[in-house]
């Protein structure tokens, strides 16, 4: 074969697309799990108390907020320099989904009693703090991991709040959704860095004491006699399981359809036990 033959062009020609852009991309968050951590609270919250102006303002507030994190974080540059390049609607995305989230939550919070304002600054604080975490490329680690998790599960907690629903109540709805989400949000990040050639020990240990802690917090709620905490019993022990199992990251897919269906479950005994 001649040097010609080997050239750098002809290399060229067979990569153009590779080395020069990158395709739109999509304008909604990319962690499907997500969706399941924000929407299920959020419609059992809305299905125990009835819909009122502020409940539906909130929850069109909290979607719009959410939905408006993936542009954020494709124009931040978290997604790539070429991803934001070749997404030019990015910035109107995120200025229509704030401007919807903005506008709704100042009507509920106008229409709201001073305790559900609270939750909802509660709320806004966090979600910024959230935000900030994920455009400096923060958002994969576990401290921002878990405070997404605190975040995605204040909303059904405000609705519950602005449903009529007395403090302690809400706020306990919020921490039994808040512990099980982190029982198997660890579970899951274990089971990834299991098949890792140099899994960090460190790290499966942290991952190990979060999962004992959150499932000594769930006994210690049922042996309160709050029917409430019953609902963490499928998240631990679909989290458990995953501990045990470990299951390869190219499973992860199936596994992520699994914990829906598990989560769904305990947002229906929450439901149950919420109009009972």
């Amino acid at each position: 074969m001649s040097l010609a033959q080997s050239s750098p062009v002809a290399t060229v020609r067979r990569f153009p697309a590779a080395s020069r852009s990158a395709s739109p991309a999509r304008l909604h968050p990319k962690e499907h799990g997500a969706y399941a951590i924000l929407g299920v609270p959020l419609v059992t919250a809305l299905l125990i108390v009835e819909l009122t102006p502020v409940t539906a303002l909130v929850s069109i507030a909290t979607v719009a907020g959410f939905l408006a994190h993936e542009p954020w974080l494709i124009l931040s540059g978290v997604r790539g320099r070429l991803t934001r390049e070749a997404t030019p609607l990015a910035s109107r995305a995120l200025v229509v989904r704030l401007t919807i989230a903005t506008a709704c939550g100042a009507g509920a919070f106008w229409l709201s009693e001073p305790l559900v304002r609270l939750g909802m600054l509660v709320f806004v604080i966090f979600a910024a703090v959230e935000f900030a975490l994920s455009s400096t490329g923060h958002g994969r680690t576990l401290v921002a991991q878990l405070m997404a998790l605190a975040v995605l599960a204040l909303p059904g907690a405000v609705v519950l709040l602005a449903g009529g629903v007395d403090f302690l109540t809400a706020a306990e709805f919020w921490l039994i959704w808040a512990v099980g989400r982190v029982a198997t949000t660890v579970s899951v990040r274990s089971a990834i860095m299991r098949h890792k050639v140099s899994p960090s020990g460190q790290a499966l240990r942290i991952g190990d004491g979060l999962l004992v802690s959150a499932g000594v917090i769930s006994a210690v709620g049922i042996a309160t006699g709050s029917l409430q905490w019953m609902a963490t019993i499928p998240l631990i022990l679909a989290a458990v399981a995953l501990r045990i199992w470990s299951p390869h990251p190219r499973h992860l897919k199936r596994t992520g359809w699994s914990l829906l269906a598990v989560n769904v479950f305990a947002g229906i005994m929450l439901f149950w036990i919420g109009v009972n």
